[in-house]
């Protein structure tokens, strides 16, 4: 949305807590800029708008800001990542990783060459370290493994199919919820690989 009155407008129809976004190309990592908030009642959207996008111009003042996101936020569960790194002999790559947003604290992760079909996603999580929190766990029912592992396999038939253009796909964090209640992709960001004539002006 372009105005603060927009995203209020866009929030009391949403009808629940809400979720604003910085849009910009020039700011990858909206929370280091904070130009991210969450858990906004809909009567504090407007003041939410202008306290991120202020936050993001005074991180970037030269990005150019398409506007904010306005979404409701997603129900709980168990936090992952999944994304898509090049590596120099194996092409792309898939990770998936527990702990979303706090997986570089956790380091719990695991990487395998695209594509993937069902069987082999299911794998690559069990060889997580801590793959046991997806299962029932202190009383908690388990987690939707299954709707993971088919967003595994999507992700990684993308990768692959555009592994010519596609340099890096992060989906972080990736809200697992219960049992038959799918998943939540909460933030997604696509990096471009550069073409050759980019390349070689860098090289020059």
């Amino acid at each position: 949305w372009q105005s603060a009155a927009d995203a209020e407008a866009a929030a009391k129809a949403a009808g629940s807590a809400i979720a604003l976004k910085v849009q910009s190309a020039a700011i990858p990592h909206k929370t280091e800029a904070g130009a991210v908030a969450l858990n906004v009642a809909a009567g504090d959207v407007a003041a939410a708008y202008e306290r991120v996008l202020a936050s993001a111009k005074a991180y970037a003042p030269a990005a150019t800001i398409d506007g904010v996101l306005v979404q409701p936020m997603a129900a709980p569960g168990r936090e992952v990542i999944l994304g898509i790194n090049r590596d120099t002999r194996w092409g792309p790559l898939l990770m998936v990783g527990l702990g979303g947003v706090l997986v570089e604290a956790m380091g719990d992760v695991v990487l395998a060459p695209v594509p993937l079909d069902h069987d082999a996603a299911l794998a690559l999580i069990g060889r997580l370290k801590g793959a046991k929190l997806l299962g029932a766990f202190r009383g908690r029912p388990e987690a939707d493994i299954e709707a993971l592992a088919d967003l595994m396999v999507r992700l990684s038939h993308f990768a692959a199919d555009h592994a010519d253009t596609i340099a890096e796909i992060d989906l972080n964090p990736v809200i697992v919820h219960d049992k038959s209640d799918g998943v939540s992709v909460v933030d997604a960001l696509i990096v471009k690989r550069a073409t050759d004539a980019q390349n070689r002006a860098a090289a020059e």
